[in-house]
């Protein structure tokens, strides 16, 4: 709600809309796997006041869920928490102390293998110019004249 003072003070102009969805037969207790959200805004200037937006939040929210694909995505959401490994029964993870001495392993995040030094490029062999000296024996003919 805006407040005193504001261009639309006592008016709702943002609604934080936030939807939890667990397995229908899930016990009371169960986690809630599923969960989205998003901001409704009203039309520039047309903020309910309080008592109107509690008349119209159901209709809202429902057309924001579908809007969005809300219902699906939430459905998707359970169906695949269904999936997902659970601890064994009575199971107690054991005490752990972290031996800070231990070195990364090659190849780990920590200790990236290095990138291989690129090999120079080959160069294509200098052929090597050989300027052979040729002597011609021309005859020289004599001509009368």
């Amino acid at each position: 709600m805006n407040p005193e003072g504001a261009t639309h003070a006592g008016k709702i102009c943002e609604v934080v809309i936030g939807i939890q969805a667990r397995d229908e037969n899930a016990a009371d207790d169960a986690r809630w796997p599923g969960y989205v959200d998003g901001v409704w805004r009203p039309e520039h200037g047309k903020c309910p006041a309080v008592s109107t937006w509690k008349g119209k939040a159901a209709e809202v929210v429902s057309q924001m869920a579908a809007d969005n694909g809300w219902i699906a995505n939430l459905d998707a959401q359970v169906a695949s928490d269904a999936e997902r490994a659970v601890p064994a029964p009575d199971w107690e993870a054991p005490e752990v102390v972290v031996d800070t001495t231990v070195e990364p392993a090659e190849g780990s995040p920590a200790n990236p293998t290095p990138e291989p030094e690129p090999e120079p490029p080959v160069e294509p062999p200098v052929e090597e110019v050989v300027e052979e000296v040729v002597e011609e024996v021309v005859e020289e003919v004599a001509t009368e004249g």
